[in-house]
């Protein structure tokens, strides 16, 4: 395995980082909407709590999925003799982000039901 390969997954990862970042901040802004505006809210609050917390879980998972990627990258550069130990990194790497896909996953299809509950009168 090459060094550079782990490196060159890192740019699609920090993609799926900003993205999911970005519906955290909106997520979030719903949330503190809904508790300004009507505390009577609670059921439809409770669950997009529970989806701000399927978000956080997953990009603890991308942070971690990062981490192992770049550590595999540089010692594959550097230490070049424990080549398994970069693989093994590799491999963990790529399937911590693939935990947090699966998060995303899970939160894609729940928020569809929930903003149905949300806007039916």
């Amino acid at each position: 395995m090459d060094w550079f390969i782990p490196l060159s997954i890192i740019p699609g990862a920090g993609l799926i980082i900003l993205s999911t970042s970005s519906i955290m901040l909106t997520l979030n802004e719903e949330i503190t909407g809904l508790v300004n505006k009507d505390g009577n809210c609670t059921n439809i609050i409770r669950d997009k709590l529970l989806q701000l917390k399927r978000l956080s879980i997953s990009i603890v998972f991308q942070y971690i999925g990062v981490f192992f990627l770049l550590v595999s990258g540089i010692i594959g550069k550097l230490l070049s003799e424990i080549k398994i130990l970069s693989e093994w990194l590799l491999l963990f790497g790529t399937i911590s982000i693939c935990i947090s896909i699966v998060f995303l996953i899970v939160y894609s299809t729940k928020a569809v039901s929930i903003r149905q509950k949300h806007l039916t009168p």
